[in-house]
Protein backbone atom coordinates (compact mmCIF):
# COMPACT_ATOMS: atom_id res chain seq x y z
CA UNK A 1 0.00 0.00 0.00
CA UNK A 2 1.51 3.29 -1.02
CA UNK A 3 1.20 6.68 0.56
CA UNK A 4 -1.13 8.77 -1.63
CA UNK A 5 0.93 11.93 -1.35
CA UNK A 6 4.09 10.03 -2.23
CA UNK A 7 2.42 8.48 -5.27
CA UNK A 8 1.22 11.88 -6.49
CA UNK A 9 4.68 13.39 -6.03
CA UNK A 10 6.22 10.38 -7.76
CA UNK A 11 4.25 11.11 -10.92
CA UNK A 12 5.79 14.58 -11.22
CA UNK A 13 8.52 15.36 -8.73
CA UNK A 14 8.73 18.98 -9.77
CA UNK A 15 5.33 19.67 -8.25
CA UNK A 16 5.13 21.40 -4.87
CA UNK A 17 4.38 18.45 -2.60
CA UNK A 18 4.22 18.33 1.17
CA UNK A 19 6.74 16.13 2.96
CA UNK A 20 5.71 12.48 3.17
CA UNK A 21 5.42 11.25 6.72
CA UNK A 22 4.05 8.36 8.71
CA UNK A 23 2.47 8.42 12.17
CA UNK A 24 4.69 8.91 15.22
CA UNK A 25 5.02 5.86 17.49
CA UNK A 26 2.65 7.24 20.11
CA UNK A 27 -0.01 7.72 17.42
CA UNK A 28 0.23 4.20 16.02
CA UNK A 29 -1.35 1.40 18.02
CA UNK A 30 0.83 -1.17 16.24
CA UNK A 31 4.09 0.59 17.14
CA UNK A 32 6.65 -1.13 19.31
CA UNK A 33 9.85 0.11 20.88
CA UNK A 34 13.07 -1.63 19.93
CA UNK A 35 14.19 -3.69 16.99
CA UNK A 36 16.69 -3.25 14.16
CA UNK A 37 16.41 -1.62 10.76
CA UNK A 38 18.89 -2.83 8.13
CA UNK A 39 19.76 -0.21 5.53
CA UNK A 40 21.32 -1.04 2.17
CA UNK A 41 24.16 1.42 1.56
CA UNK A 42 27.36 1.84 -0.39
CA UNK A 43 30.45 1.54 1.76
CA UNK A 44 31.56 5.01 2.89
CA UNK A 45 35.11 6.17 2.29
CA UNK A 46 35.19 7.81 5.72
CA UNK A 47 32.82 8.68 8.56
CA UNK A 48 34.76 11.83 9.41
CA UNK A 49 32.33 14.66 8.57
CA UNK A 50 35.00 17.09 7.38
CA UNK A 51 37.14 14.61 5.46
CA UNK A 52 34.11 13.38 3.56
CA UNK A 53 33.68 13.89 -0.19
CA UNK A 54 31.00 11.36 -1.17
CA UNK A 55 28.33 13.34 0.66
CA UNK A 56 25.35 11.05 0.16
CA UNK A 57 27.33 7.86 0.75
CA UNK A 58 29.22 8.98 3.85
CA UNK A 59 26.67 11.26 5.50
CA UNK A 60 23.92 8.65 5.25
CA UNK A 61 25.85 6.71 7.90
CA UNK A 62 27.72 9.19 10.07
CA UNK A 63 24.88 11.62 10.59
CA UNK A 64 22.85 9.17 12.66
CA UNK A 65 25.55 9.83 15.28
CA UNK A 66 27.08 13.20 14.42
CA UNK A 67 25.11 16.44 14.67
CA UNK A 68 25.84 20.13 14.33
CA UNK A 69 24.45 23.44 15.43
CA UNK A 70 21.93 23.53 12.58
CA UNK A 71 20.75 21.48 9.62
CA UNK A 72 18.28 21.84 6.77
CA UNK A 73 14.56 21.27 7.24
CA UNK A 74 12.18 19.61 4.79
CA UNK A 75 11.24 23.01 3.35
CA UNK A 76 14.86 23.93 2.64
CA UNK A 77 15.23 26.40 5.51
CA UNK A 78 17.72 26.15 8.37
CA UNK A 79 16.56 24.35 11.51
CA UNK A 80 18.21 24.40 14.91
CA UNK A 81 19.73 21.11 16.12
CA UNK A 82 22.25 21.52 18.94
CA UNK A 83 21.62 25.26 18.92
CA UNK A 84 18.64 26.61 20.83
CA UNK A 85 17.59 28.57 17.75
CA UNK A 86 18.95 29.76 14.40
CA UNK A 87 20.59 33.19 14.76
CA UNK A 88 19.23 35.92 12.47
CA UNK A 89 19.34 39.68 12.15
CA UNK A 90 15.75 39.77 13.38
CA UNK A 91 16.39 37.89 16.63
CA UNK A 92 19.68 39.68 17.31
CA UNK A 93 21.82 36.58 16.85
CA UNK A 94 23.53 38.13 13.81
CA UNK A 95 25.14 41.56 13.92
CA UNK A 96 26.97 43.51 11.23
CA UNK A 97 29.41 46.26 12.15
CA UNK A 98 31.85 47.89 9.75
CA UNK A 99 31.20 45.28 7.07
CA UNK A 100 32.03 42.39 9.38
CA UNK A 101 29.48 40.08 10.95
CA UNK A 102 29.27 38.15 14.16
CA UNK A 103 26.97 35.20 14.87
CA UNK A 104 25.98 34.26 18.40
CA UNK A 105 25.12 30.58 18.77
CA UNK A 106 23.46 29.44 21.99
CA UNK A 107 23.60 25.73 22.78
CA UNK A 108 20.65 23.81 24.12
CA UNK A 109 20.99 23.09 27.84
CA UNK A 110 22.34 19.79 29.21
CA UNK A 111 23.78 18.49 25.96
CA UNK A 112 26.07 15.48 26.22
CA UNK A 113 28.26 13.47 23.91
CA UNK A 114 27.28 9.82 23.72
CA UNK A 115 30.16 8.97 26.09
CA UNK A 116 28.65 11.24 28.75
CA UNK A 117 30.99 14.23 28.44
CA UNK A 118 29.22 17.62 28.32
CA UNK A 119 28.94 19.50 25.03
CA UNK A 120 30.15 23.08 25.45
CA UNK A 121 30.99 26.12 23.38
CA UNK A 122 34.62 24.96 23.57
CA UNK A 123 33.64 22.18 21.14
CA UNK A 124 32.47 24.80 18.65
CA UNK A 125 35.77 26.67 18.89
CA UNK A 126 37.74 23.42 18.69
CA UNK A 127 35.84 22.35 15.55
CA UNK A 128 36.85 25.56 13.78
CA UNK A 129 40.48 25.29 14.85
CA UNK A 130 40.65 21.62 13.87
CA UNK A 131 39.23 22.39 10.44
CA UNK A 132 41.78 25.10 9.83
CA UNK A 133 44.72 22.92 10.85
CA UNK A 134 43.78 19.49 9.46
CA UNK A 135 45.44 19.00 6.03
CA UNK A 136 42.96 16.25 5.13
CA UNK A 137 39.72 18.24 5.31
CA UNK A 138 38.00 18.46 1.95
CA UNK A 139 37.06 22.14 2.22
CA UNK A 140 37.53 25.09 4.56
CA UNK A 141 35.06 27.21 2.62
CA UNK A 142 33.38 29.64 5.02
CA UNK A 143 35.47 28.62 7.98
CA UNK A 144 38.42 30.46 6.47
CA UNK A 145 36.40 33.68 6.84
CA UNK A 146 36.28 33.34 10.62
CA UNK A 147 38.59 35.58 12.64
CA UNK A 148 37.83 33.99 16.00
CA UNK A 149 35.30 31.99 17.99
CA UNK A 150 34.73 33.45 21.43
CA UNK A 151 33.32 31.39 24.28
CA UNK A 152 31.99 33.77 26.96
CA UNK A 153 30.34 30.83 28.73
CA UNK A 154 29.83 27.10 28.24
CA UNK A 155 26.59 27.61 26.31
CA UNK A 156 27.55 30.52 24.05
CA UNK A 157 29.84 30.65 21.03
CA UNK A 158 30.29 33.97 19.25
CA UNK A 159 31.67 33.45 15.76
CA UNK A 160 33.41 36.60 14.56
CA UNK A 161 34.04 36.93 10.84
CA UNK A 162 36.57 39.12 9.11
CA UNK A 163 33.82 40.09 6.67
CA UNK A 164 30.49 38.56 5.65
CA UNK A 165 29.46 34.91 5.45
CA UNK A 166 25.91 34.80 4.13
CA UNK A 167 25.92 30.99 4.33
CA UNK A 168 26.72 31.05 8.06
CA UNK A 169 23.96 28.53 8.86
CA UNK A 170 25.94 25.94 6.84
CA UNK A 171 28.87 26.20 9.22
CA UNK A 172 29.27 23.83 12.15
CA UNK A 173 26.83 21.34 10.61
CA UNK A 174 28.91 18.82 12.56
CA UNK A 175 30.75 19.30 15.85
CA UNK A 176 33.99 17.56 16.76
CA UNK A 177 34.50 16.40 20.38
CA UNK A 178 37.29 18.46 21.90
CA UNK A 179 37.78 16.12 24.85
CA UNK A 180 38.47 13.23 22.46
CA UNK A 181 40.38 14.84 19.59
CA UNK A 182 42.35 17.75 21.03
CA UNK A 183 46.01 16.82 20.69
CA UNK A 184 45.10 13.49 19.07
CA UNK A 185 47.58 11.92 16.68
CA UNK A 186 46.62 10.73 13.22
CA UNK A 187 45.96 7.19 14.46
CA UNK A 188 43.38 8.50 16.91
CA UNK A 189 41.75 10.68 14.27
CA UNK A 190 41.64 7.70 11.91
CA UNK A 191 39.92 5.66 14.63
CA UNK A 192 37.40 8.48 15.07
CA UNK A 193 36.80 8.44 11.29
CA UNK A 194 35.54 4.85 11.58
CA UNK A 195 33.40 5.37 14.69
CA UNK A 196 32.81 9.10 15.19
CA UNK A 197 31.64 10.20 18.62
CA UNK A 198 28.55 12.37 18.45
CA UNK A 199 25.37 13.59 20.08
CA UNK A 200 22.85 12.00 17.71
CA UNK A 201 20.18 9.37 18.36
CA UNK A 202 22.61 6.53 17.66
CA UNK A 203 26.26 5.81 18.39
CA UNK A 204 28.41 3.92 15.91
CA UNK A 205 29.77 0.83 17.63
CA UNK A 206 31.12 -1.34 14.82
CA UNK A 207 32.65 -0.89 11.38
CA UNK A 208 33.44 -4.07 9.46
CA UNK A 209 35.14 -3.19 6.19
CA UNK A 210 33.42 -4.64 3.16
CA UNK A 211 30.40 -5.69 5.18
CA UNK A 212 28.54 -3.29 7.49
CA UNK A 213 28.40 -0.51 10.08
CA UNK A 214 26.35 -0.91 13.26
CA UNK A 215 24.83 2.05 15.08
CA UNK A 216 23.15 1.42 18.44
CA UNK A 217 20.75 3.55 20.46
CA UNK A 218 22.37 6.47 22.23
CA UNK A 219 20.94 6.26 25.73
CA UNK A 220 22.06 9.84 26.38
CA UNK A 221 20.18 11.32 23.43
CA UNK A 222 18.57 14.60 24.43
CA UNK A 223 15.03 13.71 23.27
CA UNK A 224 13.13 11.56 25.77
CA UNK A 225 11.80 8.32 24.31
CA UNK A 226 13.96 8.57 21.17
CA UNK A 227 15.22 6.79 19.25
CA UNK A 228 12.58 4.07 19.14
CA UNK A 229 14.88 1.56 17.45
CA UNK A 230 17.59 -0.41 19.23
CA UNK A 231 19.97 -0.16 16.29
CA UNK A 232 20.56 0.59 12.64
CA UNK A 233 22.76 -1.65 10.52
CA UNK A 234 24.13 -0.29 7.26
CA UNK A 235 24.81 -3.29 5.08
CA UNK A 236 27.20 -2.50 2.26
CA UNK A 237 25.97 -3.27 -1.24
CA UNK A 238 27.86 -2.96 -4.50
CA UNK A 239 25.07 -1.48 -6.58
CA UNK A 240 21.52 -0.16 -6.69
CA UNK A 241 20.49 -3.46 -8.28
CA UNK A 242 21.86 -5.37 -5.30
CA UNK A 243 20.04 -3.04 -2.91
CA UNK A 244 16.74 -3.58 -4.72
CA UNK A 245 17.17 -7.36 -4.76
CA UNK A 246 17.89 -7.44 -1.01
CA UNK A 247 14.95 -5.13 -0.31
CA UNK A 248 12.54 -7.37 -2.23
CA UNK A 249 13.93 -10.43 -0.44
CA UNK A 250 13.48 -8.72 2.97
CA UNK A 251 17.22 -9.03 3.61
CA UNK A 252 17.28 -5.26 4.17
CA UNK A 253 14.54 -2.91 5.30
CA UNK A 254 15.43 0.30 3.46
CA UNK A 255 17.32 1.78 0.51
CA UNK A 256 17.80 5.46 -0.28
CA UNK A 257 18.28 7.83 -3.21
CA UNK A 258 16.80 5.53 -5.79
CA UNK A 259 16.20 6.48 -9.39
CA UNK A 260 12.80 7.12 -10.87
CA UNK A 261 12.75 3.80 -12.74
CA UNK A 262 13.87 1.96 -9.58
CA UNK A 263 10.97 3.49 -7.66
CA UNK A 264 8.48 2.46 -10.36
CA UNK A 265 9.81 -1.10 -10.21
CA UNK A 266 9.73 -1.42 -6.43
CA UNK A 267 6.34 0.17 -5.83
CA UNK A 268 4.71 -2.84 -7.50
CA UNK A 269 5.67 -4.85 -4.40
CA UNK A 270 2.91 -4.44 -1.75
CA UNK A 271 5.45 -5.00 1.04
CA UNK A 272 7.50 -1.96 -0.01
CA UNK A 273 6.55 1.68 0.30
CA UNK A 274 8.11 4.40 -1.85
CA UNK A 275 8.25 7.99 -0.70
CA UNK A 276 9.02 10.87 -3.01
CA UNK A 277 9.55 14.61 -2.80
CA UNK A 278 11.25 17.14 -5.08
CA UNK A 279 14.95 17.65 -4.46
CA UNK A 280 17.47 20.37 -5.34
CA UNK A 281 19.63 17.84 -7.18
CA UNK A 282 20.15 17.33 -10.89
CA UNK A 283 21.68 14.47 -12.84
CA UNK A 284 24.42 15.90 -14.98
CA UNK A 285 27.19 15.19 -17.44
CA UNK A 286 30.09 17.40 -16.39
CA UNK A 287 32.73 18.36 -18.94
CA UNK A 288 36.36 18.43 -17.84
CA UNK A 289 37.72 21.63 -19.37
CA UNK A 290 41.33 20.72 -18.59
CA UNK A 291 43.50 17.98 -20.02
CA UNK A 292 43.07 14.96 -17.70
CA UNK A 293 46.13 14.47 -15.55
CA UNK A 294 47.99 17.41 -17.08
CA UNK A 295 47.97 21.17 -17.33
CA UNK A 296 46.38 23.14 -20.11
CA UNK A 297 42.97 23.10 -21.79
CA UNK A 298 41.31 19.86 -22.78
CA UNK A 299 42.23 19.07 -26.42
CA UNK A 300 38.58 18.39 -27.27
CA UNK A 301 36.34 19.78 -24.53
CA UNK A 302 38.30 22.99 -24.29
CA UNK A 303 36.28 24.02 -27.36
CA UNK A 304 32.87 25.41 -26.33
CA UNK A 305 31.50 24.55 -29.79
CA UNK A 306 32.20 20.87 -29.11
CA UNK A 307 30.53 21.07 -25.70
CA UNK A 308 27.47 22.74 -27.17
CA UNK A 309 27.29 20.17 -29.97
CA UNK A 310 27.36 17.32 -27.44
CA UNK A 311 24.54 19.02 -25.56
CA UNK A 312 22.49 19.30 -28.76
CA UNK A 313 23.09 15.60 -29.47
CA UNK A 314 21.78 14.49 -26.06
CA UNK A 315 18.07 13.49 -26.13
CA UNK A 316 17.17 14.60 -22.59
CA UNK A 317 13.39 14.52 -23.16
CA UNK A 318 13.55 10.96 -24.54
CA UNK A 319 15.71 9.81 -21.61
CA UNK A 320 13.16 11.24 -19.19
CA UNK A 321 10.21 9.70 -21.02
CA UNK A 322 11.63 6.23 -21.68
CA UNK A 323 14.13 5.56 -18.91
CA UNK A 324 12.54 7.59 -16.12
CA UNK A 325 8.95 6.95 -17.19
CA UNK A 326 8.15 10.63 -17.35
CA UNK A 327 8.46 11.08 -13.58
CA UNK A 328 10.57 14.21 -13.78
CA UNK A 329 11.54 16.85 -16.34
CA UNK A 330 14.63 17.51 -18.45
CA UNK A 331 17.18 19.62 -16.62
CA UNK A 332 17.50 23.33 -17.33
CA UNK A 333 19.79 24.58 -14.57
CA UNK A 334 22.09 23.45 -11.78
CA UNK A 335 19.65 24.77 -9.14
CA UNK A 336 16.17 23.49 -10.06
CA UNK A 337 14.12 24.43 -6.96
CA UNK A 338 14.26 26.82 -4.02
CA UNK A 339 14.48 30.58 -3.75
CA UNK A 340 17.67 30.72 -5.81
CA UNK A 341 16.34 28.66 -8.73
CA UNK A 342 16.95 30.27 -12.13
CA UNK A 343 13.42 30.45 -13.51
CA UNK A 344 13.39 30.91 -17.26
CA UNK A 345 16.90 29.51 -17.74
CA UNK A 346 17.15 26.70 -20.27
CA UNK A 347 19.67 24.66 -22.24
CA UNK A 348 19.57 23.89 -25.96
CA UNK A 349 17.11 21.16 -26.87
CA UNK A 350 17.90 18.03 -28.86
CA UNK A 351 18.94 18.89 -32.42
CA UNK A 352 21.56 16.47 -33.86
CA UNK A 353 21.60 18.15 -37.28
CA UNK A 354 22.58 21.44 -35.67
CA UNK A 355 25.18 19.59 -33.59
CA UNK A 356 26.80 18.23 -36.75
CA UNK A 357 26.86 21.70 -38.23
CA UNK A 358 28.57 23.15 -35.15
CA UNK A 359 31.28 20.50 -35.26
CA UNK A 360 31.89 20.97 -38.97
CA UNK A 361 32.07 24.75 -38.60
CA UNK A 362 34.53 24.34 -35.69
CA UNK A 363 36.89 22.36 -37.95
CA UNK A 364 36.07 18.80 -36.88
CA UNK A 365 35.50 16.88 -40.18
CA UNK A 366 34.45 13.24 -40.27
CA UNK A 367 37.23 10.69 -40.59
CA UNK A 368 37.19 7.45 -42.56
CA UNK A 369 36.22 5.55 -39.39
CA UNK A 370 33.20 7.80 -38.81
CA UNK A 371 34.88 9.69 -35.96
CA UNK A 372 35.67 13.37 -36.36
CA UNK A 373 39.22 14.67 -35.94
CA UNK A 374 41.03 18.00 -35.86
CA UNK A 375 44.78 18.61 -36.08
CA UNK A 376 45.42 14.91 -35.45
CA UNK A 377 43.15 14.73 -32.39
CA UNK A 378 40.23 12.31 -32.68
CA UNK A 379 36.92 13.32 -31.16
CA UNK A 380 37.08 10.39 -28.76
CA UNK A 381 36.04 10.81 -25.13
CA UNK A 382 35.80 8.78 -21.94
CA UNK A 383 32.79 8.97 -19.61
CA UNK A 384 33.10 7.90 -15.97
CA UNK A 385 30.32 7.10 -13.51
CA UNK A 386 29.57 4.63 -10.71
CA UNK A 387 29.47 0.89 -11.30
CA UNK A 388 26.31 -1.03 -10.58
CA UNK A 389 23.92 1.81 -11.40
CA UNK A 390 21.70 0.38 -14.11
CA UNK A 391 20.01 3.67 -14.96
CA UNK A 392 23.30 5.46 -15.48
CA UNK A 393 24.56 2.58 -17.59
CA UNK A 394 21.43 2.86 -19.74
CA UNK A 395 21.89 6.61 -20.09
CA UNK A 396 25.51 6.11 -21.08
CA UNK A 397 24.52 3.65 -23.79
CA UNK A 398 21.93 6.05 -25.20
CA UNK A 399 24.56 8.77 -25.36
CA UNK A 400 27.15 6.45 -26.93
CA UNK A 401 24.73 5.74 -29.78
CA UNK A 402 23.53 9.32 -30.21
CA UNK A 403 26.99 10.85 -30.20
CA UNK A 404 28.34 8.21 -32.56
CA UNK A 405 25.71 9.38 -35.04
CA UNK A 406 27.31 12.85 -35.13
CA UNK A 407 30.88 11.52 -35.33
CA UNK A 408 31.87 11.37 -31.65
CA UNK A 409 33.31 8.25 -30.05
CA UNK A 410 32.36 7.77 -26.39
CA UNK A 411 33.97 5.10 -24.23
CA UNK A 412 32.48 4.00 -20.91
CA UNK A 413 34.77 3.48 -17.93
CA UNK A 414 32.72 3.19 -14.73
CA UNK A 415 34.31 2.67 -11.32
CA UNK A 416 33.16 1.94 -7.74
CA UNK A 417 31.67 4.91 -5.89
CA UNK A 418 34.58 5.16 -3.44
CA UNK A 419 37.05 5.35 -6.33
CA UNK A 420 35.05 8.05 -8.07
CA UNK A 421 34.28 10.23 -5.03
CA UNK A 422 37.45 9.63 -3.03
CA UNK A 423 39.64 12.37 -1.60
CA UNK A 424 42.59 13.97 -3.36
CA UNK A 425 45.03 11.96 -1.27
CA UNK A 426 43.27 8.68 -2.02
CA UNK A 427 43.34 9.43 -5.74
CA UNK A 428 39.63 10.15 -6.16
CA UNK A 429 38.83 10.46 -9.86
CA UNK A 430 36.63 13.56 -9.47
CA UNK A 431 39.22 15.34 -7.38
CA UNK A 432 42.12 14.43 -9.65
CA UNK A 433 40.21 15.27 -12.83
CA UNK A 434 40.96 11.86 -14.33
CA UNK A 435 38.01 11.90 -16.74
CA UNK A 436 36.70 13.58 -19.86
CA UNK A 437 33.06 13.42 -18.86
CA UNK A 438 31.54 12.70 -15.45
CA UNK A 439 28.00 11.35 -15.13
CA UNK A 440 26.87 12.10 -11.59
CA UNK A 441 24.50 14.20 -9.55
CA UNK A 442 25.03 17.88 -8.88
CA UNK A 443 23.07 20.60 -7.12
CA UNK A 444 22.41 21.86 -3.63
CA UNK A 445 22.53 19.16 -1.01
CA UNK A 446 23.44 17.86 2.39
CA UNK A 447 26.52 19.88 3.22
CA UNK A 448 25.76 22.94 1.09
CA UNK A 449 22.05 23.83 1.06
CA UNK A 450 22.83 27.54 0.81
CA UNK A 451 23.55 28.64 -2.80
CA UNK A 452 26.50 30.79 -1.71
CA UNK A 453 28.33 27.94 -0.08
CA UNK A 454 27.51 25.57 -2.90
CA UNK A 455 28.48 27.86 -5.77
CA UNK A 456 31.68 28.95 -4.03
CA UNK A 457 32.77 25.34 -3.63
CA UNK A 458 31.65 24.31 -7.11
CA UNK A 459 32.55 27.16 -9.42
CA UNK A 460 35.12 29.55 -8.00
CA UNK A 461 38.50 29.41 -9.70
CA UNK A 462 40.22 28.65 -6.40
CA UNK A 463 37.86 25.70 -5.82
CA UNK A 464 39.52 23.65 -8.57
CA UNK A 465 41.11 20.70 -6.73
CA UNK A 466 44.88 20.85 -7.19
CA UNK A 467 48.03 19.72 -5.45
CA UNK A 468 48.59 23.31 -4.33
CA UNK A 469 45.36 23.35 -2.28
CA UNK A 470 45.61 19.66 -1.34
CA UNK A 471 42.53 18.91 -3.40
CA UNK A 472 40.17 21.29 -1.60
CA UNK A 473 37.08 22.37 -3.51
CA UNK A 474 34.58 20.71 -5.82
CA UNK A 475 35.06 22.54 -9.12
CA UNK A 476 35.25 19.28 -11.00
CA UNK A 477 34.72 20.88 -14.42
CA UNK A 478 37.90 22.94 -13.83
CA UNK A 479 35.90 25.98 -14.98
CA UNK A 480 37.37 29.39 -14.20
CA UNK A 481 35.68 32.69 -14.99
CA UNK A 482 36.48 36.06 -13.39
CA UNK A 483 32.89 37.28 -13.74
CA UNK A 484 31.54 34.22 -11.91
CA UNK A 485 34.07 34.76 -9.11
CA UNK A 486 33.01 38.40 -8.86
CA UNK A 487 29.30 37.54 -8.74
CA UNK A 488 29.90 34.95 -6.02
CA UNK A 489 31.86 37.52 -4.04
CA UNK A 490 29.17 40.18 -4.52
CA UNK A 491 26.42 37.79 -3.41
CA UNK A 492 28.50 36.99 -0.36
CA UNK A 493 28.48 40.60 0.81
CA UNK A 494 24.77 40.93 1.52
CA UNK A 495 22.09 39.10 3.49
CA UNK A 496 19.41 40.53 1.16
CA UNK A 497 17.92 37.45 -0.46
CA UNK A 498 16.60 39.25 -3.56
CA UNK A 499 20.01 40.71 -4.33
CA UNK A 500 21.67 37.36 -3.80
CA UNK A 501 19.12 35.58 -6.02
CA UNK A 502 19.74 38.04 -8.88
CA UNK A 503 23.46 37.32 -8.79
CA UNK A 504 22.95 33.57 -8.60
CA UNK A 505 20.65 33.71 -11.61
CA UNK A 506 23.35 35.49 -13.59
CA UNK A 507 25.89 32.86 -12.55
CA UNK A 508 23.61 30.03 -13.65
CA UNK A 509 23.09 31.77 -16.97
CA UNK A 510 26.85 32.02 -17.51
CA UNK A 511 27.30 28.34 -16.73
CA UNK A 512 24.71 27.50 -19.37
CA UNK A 513 26.20 29.91 -21.90
CA UNK A 514 29.63 28.37 -21.42
CA UNK A 515 28.11 24.85 -21.58
CA UNK A 516 30.18 23.46 -18.71
CA UNK A 517 27.76 20.58 -18.18
CA UNK A 518 24.61 18.96 -19.53
CA UNK A 519 21.84 19.11 -16.95
CA UNK A 520 20.13 15.84 -17.89
CA UNK A 521 17.13 15.88 -15.55
CA UNK A 522 15.92 17.16 -12.21
CA UNK A 523 16.17 14.49 -9.55
CA UNK A 524 13.44 13.63 -7.09
CA UNK A 525 14.12 12.03 -3.72
CA UNK A 526 12.94 8.42 -3.90
CA UNK A 527 13.49 6.24 -0.82
CA UNK A 528 12.15 2.74 -0.25
CA UNK A 529 11.13 1.10 3.03
CA UNK A 530 9.57 -2.20 3.84
CA UNK A 531 6.11 -1.57 5.23
CA UNK A 532 7.03 -2.47 8.80
CA UNK A 533 9.25 0.61 9.06
CA UNK A 534 7.36 3.75 10.05
CA UNK A 535 8.04 7.30 11.15
CA UNK A 536 10.03 8.25 8.07
CA UNK A 537 9.76 11.86 6.91
CA UNK A 538 10.93 12.54 3.38
CA UNK A 539 13.24 15.51 3.06
CA UNK A 540 14.40 16.37 -0.44
CA UNK A 541 17.07 18.68 0.98
CA UNK A 542 18.72 16.12 3.24
CA UNK A 543 19.79 12.49 3.49
CA UNK A 544 17.33 9.67 4.13
CA UNK A 545 18.47 9.04 7.72
CA UNK A 546 17.98 12.66 8.81
CA UNK A 547 15.07 11.77 11.13
CA UNK A 548 16.09 8.20 12.00
CA UNK A 549 15.38 9.05 15.66
CA UNK A 550 11.67 8.86 14.81
CA UNK A 551 11.69 5.55 12.95
CA UNK A 552 9.94 2.60 14.52
CA UNK A 553 8.73 -0.90 13.67
CA UNK A 554 5.20 -2.28 13.62
CA UNK A 555 6.10 -5.97 13.68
Amino acid sequence: MRNAVALLCGVLVVASCAPVTRPAPDADASARRGGTVVFAAQEPETLHPFRSTGTQTNALVYRVAVEGLAAVAADGTARAVLAADVPTLANGGVRIEGGAMSVRWTLRPELRWSDGAPVTSADVRFTWRALMSDPKVTSREGYDLIADVETPDDHTAVVRYRGMDVAYTNRFDALLPRHLLEGADEAAVAAYARAPLGTGPFRITEYVSGDHVTAERNERYRVAGRPSLDRLIFRFVSSVEAAKAQLRAAEVDAAASLGEADAAELERDPAIQITSVPSPLVEAIAFNLERPGASGPHPVLGDVAVRRALMLATPKARIVERLLLGRTRPGTSEIPIGWAAATGTAQDVYDPARAEGLLADAGWPLGADGVRAKDGVRLSLRVVSTTGNRLREQIEQVIVDEWRAIGVELRIQNVPSATLTGSWRSGGIRKRGDFDLLLAQAGLGVNSPDPQSYLAQRHRCDAIPRAANDGAGANYERFCDARVDQLIDDAGRTLDRDQRAARYREILGILNDRAIAIWLYDRGRFDAFRSKVRGYLANGWDIATWNAADWYLTE
